[in-house]
């Protein structure tokens, strides 16, 4: 929000720096973005009066005149504005005049005529953005008046940053009353006097709310006769240095009055509303209307309108209607000032794609109790600045009034909460600057009486905020943390966190984080079928954070996909996050462990070079999670599955004590393809209470090894659907005598195997805890493993 300090100034006395200022307000918490300073002392820039215009015999857009500006001679200018008249008086810089934005100007020749001046629009004179034509001075200006006498020093405008939860400070007013706290001194809030000569309003209009929710208050007035044209120039350069364009009395002085109270207003032609009635309904599906932008709207059953007894006239909370905008033929007006519900207009808004100044403030939050306050603002100023005349009364729907928060507090509590010695008095004396009422106070506890404009404070920590903000965040000491032991709480949980995270850590994973909120599009690169599942805001705040995620595993990639594309060559993360899964009872809450990897991980740094094949990345990522699984005392076993995040044939299941608890393999092709991996790209998705499951459990001391160790290899031709799984089963269920350990090194398929077979090498090793092994007693007992093997499993003993 733009706040120009002299406009301020009207609302409270405050002796200051720009700068000191700035500090005040951040330190309070309304962040100071940006301090401009808007016009200048505009050296050598007088009023001048046009006595004289000819045609320029060169050019039919141009034209010569003769200007008076208070010097002994008159100065002839070269000119293209099309407002340009004799008797007209006109910003005139001459010759050897250095403008605003640094240009200084020298005698030219337009066109074969020479130029001793400029005539100046605003954007010239960087007032604003306007260049159509020349800025018009009032026409009692003597000519050579500087023009810094008539338009008034620079303003300083101060830029602010409005916390989402502060809608009260997106006005002038608001702002003022934060700086009346800051500086101890009164807030001054215009007085509105109004003057009702015409028939009673009732008698021009009526209101229906049809959804009281989300509309709670509306209000309407009738003004006849107005005249429309310019408003004045003091409301025309507030309003520009506020980033508002000005149009005319009538629409200026609502936005005028938005600006200084808060509450966005619009003005309808009354002529153009038929049947003498306003309707606040919903709109009906595939509702059409024009808007003020000229843009033909489709509207949803979602929506708020504004209609008449015939159409829609305007989209409520969020933009008017171009049939019933003010014009310069409007002589009746209906002035509208009303409350609606937030995430209403949010939706409207982000739906549509456009957001007013109106909607802005609307999805934040108005104080309802004043909105008819801002309806007399707005009627008082139409009559005084555009000769209107005002009908008795308002229609004022208001179904349902607001009910006033109160708030219980302790004064000590708030004390040990700030962590600063705050005595009660004060605590009472900034309650009072802030307008917030006190009851039931007995020295100990009270109870907060929240003023309506105030809709962030709802419980006694807001309260807390309040006074440690005002009483001064630097006048806080700086304490010791203290932490308590509590004998009886059982933290095991987070310890086990902690360890998981430093096993992968170890294991040479780095940790990412990402939001719960994703979009469709995202999630449907990884699985269209899940749509059902999907847990999504009925009014996010933006497309690509609008729907739950139903899975770990899309973020991870795109992580990956977003250091790829800043020249990462190898990465290698995981994330401990929720997934949201919809199912018939609701939403079911998961805790999951993700992995991702993509480039040469596994590899030495001599042979990075070399592009990484599918089944290196399988294997990669499947020694990683059998590593992440053994550090947590757990024996993973895997499955074969199919997975629409996967690549087919590449994805396996996680299993333990044969529940399903994860997924691994590699990344489908048109994911990958969104942020151009042409590699392969490994993911693992696991339950968290999986792998936690033997956090704590002590492993055995073995004793070690004094004899040593035969090995023997078998290499088995087997059919090829028999999978490795089968063959360790049945190596588990021989349990051969002295069998330390066992493991497949090779799976060939190819040349000198038949086909619809293939061959898995195993190398077995064996060692006595009692005595050394003889070459004879290992034979047999191998030969007899081979055996059982061959039996089981219709296998031959692959030669060589």
């Amino acid at each position: 929000m733009k706040v120009p300090v002299s406009w301020l100034k009207e609302y409270v006395d405050f002796e200051d720096t720009i700068e000191g200022l700035s500090d005040k307000l951040t330190f309070a918490g309304l962040e100071v973005e940006a301090i401009e300073k808007i016009g200048s002392d505009f050296p050598g820039v007088v009023v001048g009066e046009i006595l004289e215009i000819e045609p320029h015999p060169g050019a039919d857009k141009l034209r010569l005149c003769t200007v008076e500006y208070g010097a002994e001679e008159t100065m002839r200018v070269v000119c293209g504005a099309p407002n340009v008249e004799v008797g007209g008086k006109y910003p005139f810089a001459p010759v050897g005049t250095t403008l605003p934005g640094g240009f200084t100007l020298k005698k030219a020749k337009i066109r074969g005529e020479v130029s001793m001046g400029m005539l100046c629009a605003k954007d010239e004179l960087e007032l604003g953005e306007d260049h159509s034509g020349l800025l018009v001075l009032d026409a009692d200006l003597k000519p050579g008046t500087p023009f810094v006498d008539v338009w008034g020093q620079p303003e300083t405008v101060i830029e602010l940053e409005i916390t989402p939860n502060r809608p009260d400070w997106i006005s002038m007013i608001g702002v003022a009353r934060e700086m009346a706290t800051l500086y101890g001194t009164e807030l001054k809030v215009p007085t509105i006097g109004i003057s009702e000569t015409e028939n009673d309003v009732n008698e021009e209009i009526s209101i229906r709310i049809d959804d009281e929710v989300k509309c709670p208050r509306y209000t309407a007035r009738i003004l006849k006769g107005a005249k429309i044209g310019p408003s004045p120039e003091w409301m025309q350069q507030r309003l520009e240095a506020a980033g508002i364009r000005p149009i005319s009395n009538v629409v200026d002085i609502t936005n005028y009055v938005m600006l200084e109270t808060g509450h966005p207003l619009h003005a309808f032609d009354a002529a153009t509303v038929a049947g003498k009635q306003i309707i606040v309904r919903t709109a009906k599906a595939g509702e059409k209307m024009k808007t003020l932008d000229g843009q033909d709207r489709e509207l949803t059953a979602d929506m708020l309108v504004i209609a008449d007894a015939e159409k829609a006239s305007a989209i409520g909370g969020v933009m008017g209607g171009a049939d019933s905008e003010i014009t310069d033929a409007t002589e009746t007006i209906l002035l509208e000032a009303a409350a609606f519900e937030t995430s209403t207009i949010r939706h409207t808004a982000k739906k549509l794609g456009f957001l007013t100044d109106a909607a802005y403030r609307f999805q934040r939050g108005i104080n309802t109790d004043s909105v008819e306050m801002a309806s007399r603002r707005a009627a008082s100023l139409m009559c005084e600045l555009a000769g209107a005349k005002l009908c008795a009364g308002v229609v004022d729907v208001y179904p349902g009034t607001k009910e006033q928060i109160k708030i219980p507090f302790s004064y000590k509590r708030i004390e040990n909460m700030i962590g600063a010695e705050i005595a009660a008095d004060r605590m009472r004396e900034i309650f009072q600057t802030l307008e917030i009422g006190l009851e039931d106070d007995n020295g100990e506890t009270a109870v907060a009486v929240v003023p309506s404009f105030r809709l962030d404070l709802e419980r006694e920590v807001d309260l807390v905020e309040e006074i440690a903000r005002i009483h001064g965040v630097d006048n806080i000491p700086t304490k010791t943390p203290l932490a308590k032991v509590i004998p009886t709480a059982d933290d095991s949980r987070v310890r086990a966190v902690s360890n998981l995270r430093n096993h992968l850590q170890g294991l040479g994973v780095s940790e990412i984080l990402n939001y719960t909120l994703v979009s469709n599009p995202l999630l449907d690169l990884f699985n269209k079928e899940n749509k059902e599942e999907r847990e999504e805001l009925p009014h996010p705040i933006s497309v690509d954070q609008s729907v739950m995620r139903t899975s770990l595993i899309p973020q991870l990639v795109e992580s990956l996909g977003r250091n790829h594309s800043r020249q990462v060559s190898e990465a290698c993360f995981y994330e401990l996050g929720r997934t949201f899964n919809r199912i018939k009872g609701g939403t079911v809450q998961t805790e999951m462990v993700s992995l991702g990897m993509m480039g040469p991980v596994g590899r030495g740094l001599l042979e990075k070079r070399a592009a990484v094949s599918d089944e290196e990345m399988f294997v990669w990522m499947k020694g990683l999670v059998e590593k992440l699984f053994s550090s947590q005392h757990i024996l993973a076993e895997f499955a074969e599955q199919d997975a629409p995040e996967f690549e087919g044939g590449k994805a396996v299941s996680i299993l333990l004590d044969g529940e399903v608890v994860g997924c691994m393999g590699l990344v489908n092709k048109t994911a990958r393809a969104e942020w151009r991996l042409t590699g392969p790209v490994a993911a693992a998705e696991i339950k968290l209470e999986a792998l936690l499951k033997k956090a704590f459990v002590i492993s055995k001391t073995e004793e070690l090894a004094t004899f040593p160790s035969m090995s023997r290899d078998i290499a088995l031709v087997l059919d090829e659907s028999v999978k490795h799984e089968e063959v360790q089963a049945l190596i588990r269920k021989a349990n051969p005598k002295d069998l330390e350990s066992f493991g497949l090194f090779d799976v060939y398929q190819g040349k000198g195997i038949e086909k619809g077979k293939k061959s898995l090498a195993y190398t077995f090793v064996y060692r006595s805890a009692k005595q050394t092994l003889t070459d004879k007693k290992v034979n047999k007992a191998h030969q007899k493993l081979s055996d059982f093997l061959c039996k089981q499993l219709s296998a031959s003993l692959r030669d060589g």
